[in-house]
């Protein structure tokens, strides 16, 4: 079956990059044919350009060639149909990711600041209808079985969206052969968005089967460690570079020491769109490949940090972590937050490690102490979290294996 995979394939995003890499070679090793569709929105572009350095962006379309088949580049709903019908794609796979936002305009009210109140502008990947709700197949000469898979809303809050919206939303919905979503937020979004008609199953993110995929395509400890010049056992640290960090350059300094009276060097690992905060021993530069972040992680003593595909490569390859979690639903400039739509959170409650995340969504967000955070890695309970990941990865292939019975049923009654 040629299977088209609609997804953030050309975002600079490492977690973004394998998750899209995880579900394309599960697909192959399958006996499909699998093909990313390379819808790029001109704005999207022209952001990722705007926030990624030069030679990361290279990087990431380097990646691209290399590990997988793309059909030429569409703009738009039109040109997705086009290039369907074109490539004889027999099903489509959106996901995983937020492929399933809308941001409404009360979410996006910033007040105070510089000019007293603003509103926020999101790129049209991240606003209602665009083609992660499946408005190409508008245009396409026949339907064809499509699937919304592991998606995420990226904390949206649902319930200001106006009500027409909902109604649209609701009917886009409504036409996915499957659904299913990454986190208890997106669960209730869609939800209460279909008056409970849909209530998608809670679905892994495909990074948890990455090692199960593509563990070939990773390099091997050796590599790694000579390729970067790291020492045997290393920590890797890495903090958003915003207005107010999770942790200070003197909590860094602390946690070094701790580490460094038990033989242990930090490292500084960056984001796709730059460094990270604060100094340690050792830095990685940019560019650096999502295989190369991942095989990073793979090998090292323990991750403590921001965002939610290092928590999750973390936990396949048995590596101690602790979250600093920046997800969730901030009012008045970050004065007051609601963490509920966390997909750390979720992720964290399941597995039973909620005490390994600290929310850090405000400005008055309590930060842990450096000794604490350090004791966790050194107490961290491997066999509960293998117990997890092996888990969810059962879980993803039921989830591949309903997918795939699906669009087969479908294409067999035609």
């Amino acid at each position: 079956m040629k299977i088209g995979l609609l997804a953030y394939h050309s975002a600079c995003n490492f977690g973004a990059t394998l998750q899209l890499l995880s579900t394309y070679m599960y697909l192959r090793k399958s006996h499909h044919d699998p093909i990313v569709i390379n819808w790029t929105p001109s704005d999207f572009e022209y952001d990722c350009l705007l926030h990624t350095p030069q030679e990361q962006y290279a990087c990431q379309k380097t990646v691209r060639e290399q590990f997988w088949k793309e059909t030429e580049l569409c703009r738009t709903a039109e040109e997705i149909a086009q290039v369907i019908e074109k490539e004889k794609i027999e099903a489509v796979i959106i996901g995983s990711d937020a492929v399933a936002q809308h941001h409404p305009l009360l979410e996006r009210i910033a007040f105070p600041c510089r000019t007293i109140i603003a509103i926020n502008k999101h790129t049209s990947d991240r606003t209602f209808p665009n083609s992660f709700w499946g408005i190409w197949q508008d245009h396409l000469s026949h339907p064809i079985p499509m699937a919304l898979m592991s998606a995420s809303c990226q904390d949206s809050s649902y319930k200001q969206i106006p009500a027409k919206t909902r109604r649209e939303m609701e009917k886009r919905i409504m036409r996915f052969d499957y659904l299913s979503v990454r986190d208890s937020w997106t669960h209730d979004m869609m939800s209460f968005l279909t008056h409970e008609e849909r209530r998608p199953d809670i679905t892994p993110d495909p990074v948890f089967a990455f090692n199960q995929n593509a563990s070939e395509l990773v390099p091997s400890r050796q590599e790694t460690l000579q390729k970067f010049q790291l020492p045997e056992n290393y920590i890797l640290l890495s903090f958003l570079n915003k207005h107010k960090p999770s942790v200070s350059q003197e909590w860094l300094d602390e946690f070094r020491h701790l580490a460094q009276a038990d033989h242990i060097t930090c490292v500084m690992l960056p984001f796709s769109n730059g460094k990270s905060f604060g100094k340690a021993s050792r830095s990685i530069d940019l560019p650096l490949t999502p295989v190369d972040w991942f095989a990073l992680i793979k090998y090292s003593s323990g991750y403590v940090g921001n965002n939610m595909h290092p928590i999750i490569a973390s936990m396949l390859n048995h590596v101690p972590f602790f979250s600093f979690d920046t997800y969730g639903t901030s009012h008045i400039t970050n004065i007051w937050a609601n963490d509920q739509s966390s997909k750390i959170k979720h992720i964290l409650t399941s597995a039973g490690f909620s005490d390994y995340r600290a929310s850090d969504i405000t400005y008055f967000s309590e930060v842990p102490h450096a000794t604490d955070v350090y004791e966790k890695l050194k107490t961290f309970d491997h066999a509960k979290s293998d117990a997890f990941t092996q888990e969810y990865l059962n879980k993803y292939n039921r989830m591949m294996n309903d997918i795939l019975q699906t669009f087969t049923r479908i294409i067999s009654t035609k």
